[in-house]
């Protein structure tokens, strides 16, 4: 049995705060208690908030061998089959190129806090998993189907307007989860592409939404899961989506291109914060932190909150000073140089080990 003790615990789906808190671990790595401490011998983490660990849950890792190279319309850069993007990640693939730079993104989104990732491959999935999980973050993992079906158990496309309906319902019924981005251009969404995702292809995982209107959000199911991509929409397409209208969905936040973004989801919820202060919407900041840590867990299993029977994975963020509201600090102040410690099973990695 561990005992681990800090200043502030976030625990269950609605990452309630016990202050002074305790997580009791068995020696399976299970979590057996969380309350308030008591006196029993523990692990201080000190001034720190134990809270689940980060989820980015849009993130297209290969970018990352074309970092900054994002001077052309978004179309031209990622848009299947021509986008400068494939040509150049093809040949990448080809001669086993992308490994160094996909190994150094994943390492890096360690020490933002990240604990899963939903990552999105244009070619080479499994080494896009490996290299994730080499890091101690989970990775569900979507490989891009080109017309083709690929050997992989979960699968996206890059719209579904890219493609002929009877392959999308073939897609649909071959692999355990199916994504695609949808609405992200005003072109795409005036073609349609929301309604064939929802009723053809039947998308698990829909991505972006920027155009869609309040009355179209209305008719998603809630079972399916949404992706906000704050940075990457304001900085391609120069606005986000109608997020109040999302949060009957529980939305999850990702950091998309890594070509053009840090894979560093403090970032976006800094973004997301105070843009949603400019637009006037009455988001507050448990909802975001929600967005990117529990709401991924209870949408498809990506994380873990803190809680009896789950295994403990958690992040140690240290406070440098007091503060008034732990759920404020964490989204406008927090970073990942605040990451001191990972808690994995009975395990405690500190942040410098990573």
């Amino acid at each position: 049995m561990v005992v681990i003790r800090a200043k502030y615990v976030l625990w269950g789906a609605d990452l309630d705060v016990v202050e002074d808190g305790v997580v009791e671990v068995d020696d399976e790595g299970r979590i057996v208690g969380v309350g308030r401490y008591s006196g029993q011998i523990a692990v201080n983490l000190g001034n720190a908030v134990l809270m689940p660990q980060l989820v980015d849950a849009h993130i297209h890792p290969l970018d990352v061998a074309m970092a900054d190279r994002d001077d052309y319309y978004i179309d031209d850069l990622v848009g299947w089959p021509h986008g400068i993007k494939y040509h150049f990640l093809k040949g990448l693939v080809a001669k086993r190129k992308h490994l160094r730079p996909l190994e150094a993104l994943a390492k890096r989104a360690r020490k933002y806090g990240i604990g899963c990732v939903l990552a999105y491959a244009e070619y080479a999935a499994a080494d896009v998993a490996e290299a994730f999980e080499r890091y101690g973050i989970r990775a569900v993992v979507f490989q891009e189907a080109h017309g083709d079906f690929p050997d992989y158990s979960n699968v996206q496309v890059a719209s579904p307007l890219d493609h002929p309906p009877e392959y999308l319902r073939r897609l649909r019924g071959r692999y355990k989860l199916v994504s695609t981005h949808v609405s992200e251009t005003q072109d795409c969404h005036e073609g349609g592409d929301l309604e064939l995702a929802l009723k053809v292809l039947n998308a698990d995982v829909l991505v972006h939404l920027v155009y869609a209107t309040p009355e179209e959000i209305a008719e998603i199911p809630e079972d399916k899961a949404v992706v906000v991509n704050p940075r990457a929409n304001a900085y391609f397409v120069g606005r986000l989506p109608d997020v109040p209208s999302l949060l009957r969905l529980k939305p999850l936040i990702g950091t998309d291109n890594a070509f053009v973004n840090e894979p560093d989801v403090w970032a976006e919820l800094k973004f997301l914060h105070a843009y949603s202060r400019l637009a006037k919407w009455a988001i507050d900041e448990r909802t975001l932190l929600k967005m990117a840590t529990t709401w991924p867990w209870e949408k498809l299993r990506c994380g873990s909150p803190i809680d009896v029977g789950l295994r403990a994975k958690a992040v140690a963020v240290s406070l440098p000073y007091p503060t008034h509201d732990v759920y404020k600090f964490l989204v406008r102040r927090a970073g990942g140089q605040d990451v001191a410690a990972f808690i994995e099973g009975g395990e405690i990695v500190f942040g410098w080990e990573v």
